[in-house]
């Protein structure tokens, strides 16, 4: 599995982002998991940009949590809003945000 890397220039800064395989866990169980975790631990990104599928929400914290606790700044990106919405689930992201904060 190979990382997939852009550079992106901005207000006189050089970012390079970094797109790492999608995973559910930090667990080793496969390559990918294996390539993400890695990454994160060896080059400790600057923030993750964590995309959280809403109508799968719980499935999609835990890996949430373990990023949590490798103490790395994160923003989470709701996608699939419309899909849950469309489910009955709606997200609060007021307080998911306030009980993450507290984690």
């Amino acid at each position: 599995m190979h990382l997939k890397k852009g550079i992106v220039k901005a207000r006189g800064k050089t970012i390079e982002i970094v797109d790492l395989p999608g995973i559910y866990s930090l667990g080793v169980t496969n390559e990918d998991e294996k390539v993400t975790k890695q990454f994160l631990i060896e080059e400790r990104p600057d923030i993750v940009i964590n995309v959280v599928d809403a109508s799968r929400l719980e499935r999609n914290l835990y890996l949430t949590l373990q990023l949590l606790e490798l103490d790395i700044p994160m923003v989470i990106a709701l996608n699939q809003v419309d899909l849950a919405a469309d489910l009955g689930i709606l997200v609060d992201t007021d307080e998911l945000s306030e009980l993450l904060a507290y984690l």
